[in-house]
């Protein structure tokens, strides 16, 4: 199991008694119940950084997943079973991603997922305590993972970013210039990979960082209304982060991640290793 926040591996019995319901509608489920190998991830409010990403990678790895023999996919949001619905759209996610709704995101806690800057403090307003993650105040990850993607890694992995991008593009979404669709919205050429010195790099420089942007224009400002968190009725949920586990039938943890900070979210190269 892999771990990337403090503390010890918790497992997803630690989950057991903790009801969410499908937004597509059905039953509650516990999440501690689980009778096939599965992934879930503990996502953050459908706004946000981490959530977004973690939606955007598990759609381009999801073939993979289920060649490696996960037949069950689980994600919860921190956020309303209408904002859950909206960012599925948004972003295209898979039917075969089950989604749950959990506002006040009490599954993620029971996980043990890091629960921000200053978490206690009631007399802190939660967008101040926002504001102090992004420079890695109780989310210490924050500025290299951010930095990352400006950098770019030789050794990363892109193509998540590119259809991701992709998405977006044929979504509307700015900025659009990163690669050239054609008339069926399929990549015809990437101009990260046409940079010199740098284009030949798992993840060139800026390319993550564009996706970003991508997402906070396109995704999380234009459309606050209808994915933000009922931050008067559940406050905490704006600084929770993430995380995402693998078990297999018997509920045996296979890989295990907490989010260290705000876009440092698990690596889906890494899940794939560890299956």
């Amino acid at each position: 199991a892999t771990l990337g926040g403090g503390g010890a591996v918790s497992g997803i019995r630690t989950l057991k008694g903790v009801t969410v319901a499908p937004v597509a509608g059905g039953d509650p489920v516990d999440l501690g119940q689980v009778d096939s190998k599965t992934l879930l991830v503990l996502g953050t409010y459908a706004a946000d950084f981490n959530a977004i990403e973690y939606a955007q990678r598990l759609r381009h790895y999801l073939p993979q997943l289920k060649e490696k023999g996960i037949d069950s996919f689980k994600m919860v949001l921190n956020a309303s079973p209408e904002a859950a619905l909206s960012l599925k759209d948004m972003l295209d996610i898979p039917d075969e991603v089950t989604l749950y709704a959990d506002p006040s995101g009490e599954a993620g806690r029971k996980f043990g997922v890091g629960t921000g800057w200053r978490p206690d403090d009631t007399s802190l307003s939660p967008y101040l305590k926002l504001f102090g993650m992004l420079f890695g105040l109780g989310a210490w990850a924050t500025l290299p993972a951010v930095i990352g993607g400006y950098i770019g890694n030789p050794n990363g992995n892109s193509g998540w970013i590119e259809g991701a991008l992709a998405q977006g593009g044929r979504a509307g979404r700015w900025p659009d210039n990163a690669l050239d669709l054609d008339g069926s919205g399929a990549v015809v050429e990437n101009k990260f990979a046409e940079l010199p010195l740098v284009g030949g790099w798992g993840r060139r420089p800026l390319e993550l960082a564009t996706l970003r942007l991508q997402n906070m224009v396109g995704v999380s400002i234009q459309n606050w209304g209808s994915l933000a968190p009922d931050v008067d009725k559940h406050p905490q949920v704006l600084t929770q982060l993430g995380g995402c586990v693998v078990v297999d039938e018997k509920g045996e943890v296979l890989y295990e991640f907490k989010d260290p900070g705000i876009c440092a979210v698990a690596n889906f190269d890494d899940v794939l290793a560890a299956l």
